[in-house]
């Protein structure tokens, strides 16, 4: 039986299709008013036989993005369905996105984009939504994306780099780092325990990467080599040189929980290695900086035979000058870089 399709200012509605939706759009916003344009365009403009919904969260923007976004609620009062916050709620360490997004999400599949992101392909959810429905054994998909900074011009044209990322991402490949850009997830819902994603994520700063690992746990995740949307890098969401520390250390409480999270041995001992690598990271990071005390406090978790048997060559010769001389280290990587025509 054929389904007659309408369309109404670029959203694909359905005809005698039962009231299931099939996928929830989350998005969080704050201050976007720049760029909450581009994502909201991105979601409307999408052509799919199902039907979806629009999940915006503003936490208390100060400009004009909660306008911005009344306008297309009034427009499309069916499919946005926003949430405006008069106080903010990230600075509450809330996980905005999963509390008053994901929680109230009725689609069959989560896909997820942030604010000052945008999808460029209008066949973007009806792929990825085929993809699962048809390969019930992968637990989500993601897909290529370009980077741009807040004027538009191209940082990368393709991230990640399609040489380095394969068509399937394992639980292994995840916990080695997050690599998959937001804005290009689609996952199935109710895969995420909400027990353990509170005790995983407590007091850290990101989600997606948790909502990753989750995922990879029930299984592998699908690489579309296709660039199907926008990742845009803004000076609010770069991690400044201060905050670097903060998230390595984010990454390290995170690798600790995930050892009492699953009961695989050969995953336990990536961890372990992961944990040791994590630390020597701050280590060196606290180094440079002076902070000799707090590098010192770090090495008491340190076994310096771990460091050459697990860490890899690259660490293990930093750590090694950062353990003679925090100068004698920066030397190195002066005349490193004068040799190699390296500007400082």
């Amino acid at each position: 039986m054929s389904v007659k399709m309408s369309k109404c200012g670029g959203v694909q509605k359905m005809r005698n299709f039962d009231n299931d939706i099939m996928v929830s759009i989350n998005c969080i916003t704050y201050n976007h008013e720049k760029y909450i344009k581009d994502a909201i365009e991105g979601f409307l403009m999408q052509k799919t036989k199902f039907k979806y919904e629009i999940l915006i969260h503003d936490d208390a923007s100060t400009d004009r993005t909660p306008d911005i976004i009344k306008k297309y609620e009034q427009e499309y009062p069916d499919i946005i369905k926003p949430i405006y916050e008069i106080e903010n709620q990230y600075s509450q360490d809330k996980r905005v996105n999963f509390e008053f997004n994901y929680k109230r999400s009725k689609g069959k599949y989560i896909a997820l984009c942030e604010g000052d992101d945008y999808w460029t392909d209008p066949y973007k959810l009806q792929k990825q939504i085929d993809f699962l429905e048809q390969h019930t054994n992968f637990s989500m998909c993601f897909h290529n994306v370009e980077v741009i900074d807040e004027n538009g011009t191209e940082l990368q044209e393709h991230w990640p780099a399609n040489t380095k990322v394969g068509k399937i991402t394992t639980l292994k490949d995840i916990l080695k780092g997050n690599y998959i850009p937001t804005a290009s997830t689609v996952f199935r819902n109710k895969s995420i325990n909400i027990r353990d994603f509170y005790t995983l994520s407590e007091g850290l700063f990101f989600e997606d990467w948790i909502y990753h690992i989750m995922n990879a746990k029930n299984g592998p995740i699908y690489c579309f080599k296709e660039k199907m949307g926008v990742y845009r890098v803004t000076n609010a969401g770069l991690i400044r040189s201060t905050d670097e520390i903060r998230m390595l250390g984010d990454v390290l409480t995170l690798y600790e929980r995930l050892e009492n999270y699953f009961d695989d041995s050969r995953i336990i001992s990536l961890l372990s290695k992961r944990i040791l690598e994590t630390r020597l990271d701050i280590f060196i990071q606290q180094s440079l900086r002076g902070n000799l005390e707090e590098a010192n406090e770090v090495l008491e978790n340190i076994k310096a035979k771990d460091v050459f048997m697990k860490a890899g060559l690259k660490r293990s010769l930093k750590y090694i000058l950062l353990r003679l001389s925090p100068d004698k280290y920066k030397d190195v990587v002066r005349a490193y870089k004068k040799l190699r025509g390296i500007k400082e």
